[in-house]
């Protein structure tokens, strides 16, 4: 998920179109501020857009499946983050594939991804904070939230190793490099979709 500030970004610097080439005012005018291309650094914008317009439609579908009984248990939910990951990587693959063919792609190939990879965020952010309270014992509650937020920023060192890889020079080994991705985290998916019954009984029912 943290490819988005590195190499998401280089991505977007390097092989994505970014030109404004739309007709009326508001081009014009974003013409006139920034010139014939936009910035690759507003793609960062897309993650917080999409928080704010899905939270809202993610709490409500949890909420009514939760009435008929149909809610899925925290580890499915887990499952469906990293397979939401993966999937988002599946498309960089084939984006990367487009760039290998001597192709700048257009930027709805990363706003895809962004899209994809936020749906993951909120199955896993808010139910994971969520759970470490549930489950942790009263008097670790704050020890726990500090494991759950530390395990967080070694992602984030992972992802910036593996960064310095995906923003490198190979651009033939690109699609299969996100292709590798894709594989690892939708088998991770998949491997707790198939665990999600031992790891319920582990948690002591807690759904």
């Amino acid at each position: 998920f943290e490819q988005a500030g590195s190499s998401f970004n280089l991505f977007a610097q390097r092989f994505t179109d970014r030109s404004i080439d739309g007709t009326g005012f508001i081009f014009d005018w974003l013409r006139e501020k920034v010139g014939d291309t936009f910035p690759a650094s507003w793609f960062q914008s897309v993650n917080a857009f999409f928080v704010i317009t899905l939270a809202p439609f993610f709490a409500a579908a949890w909420v009514r499946l939760g009435a008929r009984n149909l809610d899925p248990s925290s580890p499915v939910k887990f499952a469906m983050g990293v397979i939401f990951l993966g999937l988002g990587f599946g498309v960089m693959a084939l984006a990367a594939e487009l760039v290998v063919m001597g192709e700048n792609v257009l930027p709805y190939w990363l706003i895809m991804t962004y899209l994809l990879h936020t749906m993951g965020e909120l199955c896993l952010s808010p139910v994971g904070l969520s759970l470490v309270t549930r489950l942790a014992p009263r008097n670790f509650t704050a020890q726990m939230m500090g494991l759950f937020f530390m395990f967080s920023s070694m992602g984030n060192l992972l992802a910036g190793l593996v960064a310095g890889h995906l923003g490198g020079e190979d651009i033939a080994g690109m699609p299969w490099m996100f292709t590798q991705m894709m594989l690892v985290f939708c088998g991770a998916g998949a491997v707790l979709i198939a665990m999600r019954k031992h790891l319920l009984r582990w948690m002591g029912g807690v759904r």
